[in-house]
C-alpha cells in the first residue's frame, strides 16, 4: 500500500419545521445545530490546510439557514426573546418544560447555574410544572432562558468575549445581556453559508447534497420497491412517482447553485436509500456519483471484506452510469456513538491505525476508505463539543505519512472506477432495507394520505410555487421516521402535526379545503391511564355547574398535569377532566384554570374526537360562544352533519357535555378511544391527552355490578 486515500462525509440535515399558519420554525434545532456543529465543524477544519473532507448539505437545511439570514424567527427564539418580566403563565411552563432539551451530561450538569435550574425544576416522575412555576422567580426564568441559548454555542466561539463574559458570570443576567446573545446566534447563522463557500472555493471541501427535502428516494419512485428487501411487510397503496425523485433532485442541485454558487458533483441520497430506478435519474439531475453504506455494495456484489469496501465502482442500469463510493458502516459509527466515551487522543489514534489496518488489510495499491456520518447530533455528546477529538483528528490525518486526506471528488477524478455493478441493491444504510421508513401501521396511513394528495395533481412543475414546496416537504423522510415503533421523542405529535401542515398548506395554496384525514393525527394512540376510571352510572345535570356535591361520584378522572402531558404551547388549559356513563350517554366534564381561560380568543374551538371499531365520531363547539348549545356540532364520517341536536352542552363554572350513544353510533361493548383539542384562532393549542386516547367500553345494564366485584 503506497497511501490510504482517505475521505470523510459529514452530512448536514434537519427536518424541514416551517409551520405554515404561523410564519415561522415550530422547532429550534436548525438554529441551535447552527451555533454549534454547523459552524464548528467547517471552522475548526480550515484551520489544518492540509485536511480535507466532503459536507453534505441538505437544501432543505439551507433554506431554513436563509430563513433566519432574511430574518425569519422559531417559537423557541420567541420565548427566548420575551422579557422575563412579561412571560404569561404557559409560557413559563412551557420553557420549564423544554429548555432543557439537550444532553445533560454534557451542556447542563458542567454549568453549575444551570444544573441548579434543573434541580429546582426536577428531573424525574410526573412534574405538576404548574407549582414548580410558582417557585422559579423572574430571574430564574431570564437566567434559564440565557443557559438554554448559551450552552449550545459551541467551541469555534467560546472565546467569544460575550461567550466567556456570561459563562463567567454564570447567573443573575440581564435582559441585555440576553438580547446580545441572540443577536450573537443570529450573527453566527449569517457567517455559515459564507464559511462553507470559501472554503469550497479554497479546494479543500467538497460540497455534496440530497434531494431538496430529504424525501427516501427509492419510495418516491415505486413504494412497492419495498418489496425487495422486506417482502413480507405489508404496504400502503403504491405511491408512484419517479418524476418527483427526479424534481427533487433538480431543484435541491439548483438551489446549492442560488445559494453557494456551486453545482455539487456528489450525491448523498437521503439515509443512503438506493435501487437501480435511481441511477438514471441522478444522472439526468447532473450527478456524477453517489455514497451509500458497505452493506448495499455486499448485497450487490455477494463477496464482502476490505478488498471489496475499499474502492469505487460505476454503478450502472438501463444505459445510465454512475460513480458510487460505499461508507465503512462500523467506523463511521465509532465517532458517532464509541468514541465519546475515550479520551481523544485514545479515540484518534484507534481511528486512524484501523484505518490504516483495512487498507493494508484490502491488498489494492490505492486504497480508499470513506466515513459518512451525521455531522451535527454526535458532538453534543462529547463533553467539549468535539473539539479536541476534531482538532487531533484533522491534525493528524494532515502530517500522517500514510494518510492522503482528499474529498469523494477529487479521488474520483484521479482514480476512475475500474469495476461495475450492474445491479444495485435496494436498501438503505440502517439495515439495509426500508422498514424505519414504511411497512408500519402509522407509517402506511402517511404514505396513503400522501398518495391521495399527491394524485390530485398532475406535475409537480404546474403547481404555485408554495403548493409545490408544501407538497415536496411533505414527501421527506423525517416524518415516517418518527412513526411507527422505531423511533419516539416528546417531539412526536409535533412532527405529526408538521407533516400534516405541510399537506394542509398545499390544499390552501390551491384554494382547496384540506381532507378531512388531514385534521387528524396520524400517530398511533395508545391507551393512557387516568387517575381514576369510571365504577359506577352517572346521570349529572347538564347545566354548566356542580348542581349537587354526588354528581359526578363513579366518573373517569384524568388530570394533564406531568411533565410528560405538557403540551407545546405550555400550560394546560383544564386542570381536570371527568367522563362517564349511564345506559343511553356519554358525559363529559372539564374543570378550566380560569386566569388562561380568561385571555383566550372568542374564536376558541374544542373538538372531541371518538373512535370505535367501525368509525368515529368527532364533536366540536366554540368555547366561549354566548349561546354554546347553537355551536355544538357532530359529524360522523365525512358528510353528516347535526346541529345542535347532537347533544346537550352547558358552560358556566364548569363544561358539561351529553352525547347520546345513539347519536355517536356506537354499541353496547364497543372499546372507544377519545381525545380532545383545544383550537385558539384556527391553531391547535393543546391535546389532551398530549399522547395516546383515554378509553371507555359501551357499558350494558350489568356495568355497575361488574364494577363492585372488581
Amino acid at each position: 500500500m503506497e497511501k490510504l486515500h482517505l475521505a470523510f462525509l459529514w452530512h448536514m440535515h434537519q427536518p424541514f419545521y416551517y409551520d405554515w399558519p404561523k410564519g415561522w420554525l415550530a422547532l429550534p434545532w436548525v438554529r441551535l445545530h447552527a451555533v454549534k456543529a454547523y459552524y464548528d465543524l467547517p471552522a475548526l477544519l480550515s484551520r489544518f490546510p492540509g485536511a480535507k473532507s466532503n459536507f453534505n448539505l441538505v437544501p432543505s437545511l439551507l433554506k431554513q439557514l436563509r430563513f433566519y439570514e432574511e430574518g425569519g424567527t422559531d417559537f423557541f427564539l420567541e420565548l427566548s426573546s420575551k422579557p422575563a418580566r412579561e412571560l404569561a403563565p404557559e409560557d413559563k411552563e412551557f420553557i420549564l418544560g423544554y429548555f432543557f432539551s439537550c444532553h445533560w451530561d454534557t451542556m447542563v450538569h458542567p454549568y453549575p447555574r444551570f444544573s441548579e435550574l434543573l434541580r429546582k425544576r426536577g428531573t424525574e416522575g410526573k412534574i405538576d410544572l404548574e407549582k414548580v412555576r410558582e417557585r422559579f422567580s423572574t430571574q430564574d426564568f431570564l437566567d434559564l432562558q440565557v443557559w438554554f441559548n448559551l450552552t449550545w454555542v459551541g467551541f469555534a466561539h467560546e472565546d467569544e468575549p460575550l461567550i466567556k463574559e456570561l459563562k463567567s458570570k454564570g447567573r443573575d443576567f440581564t435582559e441585555e445581556e440576553k438580547g446580545a446573545l441572540l443577536e450573537l446566534h443570529r450573527k453566527i447563522i449569517k457567517e455559515i453559508i459564507p464559511l462553507y463557500r470559501k472554503l469550497a472555493e479554497a479546494g479543500q471541501i467538497e460540497i455534496s447534497a440530497s434531494p431538496f427535502y430529504h424525501p427516501i428516494l427509492p419510495l418516491l419512485i415505486d413504494t412497492d420497491l419495498a418489496r425487495r428487501n422486506l417482502p413480507q411487510a405489508p404496504l400502503p397503496p403504491r405511491f408512484h412517482h419517479p418524476e418527483d425523485a427526479l424534481y427533487q433532485l433538480k431543484e435541491g442541485r439548483a438551489f446549492h447553485q442560488k445559494t453557494l454558487g456551486l453545482n455539487p458533483q456528489g450525491l448523498w441520497p437521503s439515509e443512503g436509500s438506493v435501487c437501480p430506478e435511481l441511477i438514471p435519474l441522478a444522472t439526468e439531475a447532473g450527478f456524477g456519483w453517489l455514497a451509500t453504506d458497505e452493506e448495499i455494495l455486499y448485497r450487490s456484489l455477494g463477496r464482502a471484506g476490505p478488498e471489496v469496501l475499499l474502492k469505487p465502482y460505476w454503478a450502472t442500469h438501463e444505459g445510465a452510469q454512475i460513480a458510487a463510493v460505499f461508507r465503512h458502516h462500523e467506523l463511521s459509527d465509532r465517532i458517532g456513538f464509541v468514541y465519546r466515551q475515550l479520551p481523544a487522543q485514545e479515540a484518534v489514534a484507534n481511528l486512524l491505525e484501523t484505518a490504516k489496518n483495512l487498507g493494508r488489510a484490502s491488498g489494492l495499491k490505492n486504497p480508499f476508505l470513506v466515513l459518512i456520518l451525521d455531522g451535527e447530533n454526535p458532538w453534543e455528546y462529547y463533553l467539549d463539543g468535539g473539539k479536541d477529538f476534531l482538532r487531533i483528528l484533522f491534525e493528524r490525518i494532515a502530517e500522517d505519512p500514510e494518510i492522503n486526506p482528499v474529498t469523494i471528488g477529487e479521488f474520483l477524478k484521479a482514480y476512475p472506477p475500474s469495476e461495475t455493478i450492474t445491479e444495485l441493491y435496494t436498501g438503505s444504510w440502517i439495515n439495509a432495507n426500508f422498514d424505519i421508513w414504511i411497512g408500519h401501521e402509522e407509517e402506511n396511513r402517511a404514505w396513503e394520505v400522501l398518495n391521495r394528495c399527491r394524485s390530485m395533481v398532475d406535475r409537480l412543475e404546474d403547481l404555485p410555487e408554495e403548493a409545490r414546496h408544501a407538497l415536496m416537504a411533505a414527501e421527506g423522510s423525517d416524518w415516517f421516521w418518527w412513526y411507527g415503533e422505531h423511533f419516539s421523542s416528546i417531539f412526536d405529535l409535533e412532527f405529526d402535526r408538521l407533516f400534516r401542515g405541510h399537506l394542509q398548506a398545499f390544499f390552501r395554496a390551491l384554494g382547496r379545503e384540506p381532507l378531512i384525514d388531514l385534521l387528524e393525527p396520524i400517530r398511533r394512540p395508545r391507551p393512557i391511564e387516568p387517575e381514576e376510571i369510571p365504577t359506577a352510572f352517572i346521570s349529572p345535570v347538564i347545566d354548566g355547574n356542580e348542581t349537587f356535591f354526588f354528581e359526578w361520584i363513579g366518573a373517569g378522572k384524568y388530570s394533564p398535569l406531568s411533565l410528560g402531558e405538557a403540551m407545546y404551547l405550555g400550560e394546560s388549559l383544564i386542570t381536570a377532566l371527568y367522563f362517564g356513563f349511564d345506559l343511553k350517554n356519554f358525559y363529559l366534564r372539564l374543570d378550566f384554570k380560569k386566569k388562561i381561560l380568561e385571555h383566550l380568543s372568542e374564536k376558541t374551538t374544542i373538538k372531541v374526537t371518538l373512535a370505535g371499531a367501525k368509525h368515529q365520531a368527532v364533536v366540536e363547539f366554540r368555547l366561549k360562544a354566548k349561546d354554546i348549545q347553537r355551536t355544538l356540532k357532530l359529524r360522523k364520517g365525512p358528510y353528516r352533519l347535526y346541529g345542535t341536536q347532537a347533544g346537550r352542552i352547558a358552560f358556566e363554572k364548569i363544561l358539561e357535555l351529553a352525547l347520546p350513544f345513539e347519536n355517536l353510533g356506537f354499541v353496547v361493548g364497543e372499546q372507544v378511544n377519545f381525545y380532545l383539542e383545544i383550537f385558539e384562532n384556527g391553531i391547535i393549542r393543546e391535546r389532551i391527552p398530549r399522547s395516546g386516547n383515554l378509553v371507555f367500553t359501551v357499558p350494558d345494564e350489568n356495568f355497575e355490578e361488574v364494577m363492585w366485584q372488581v
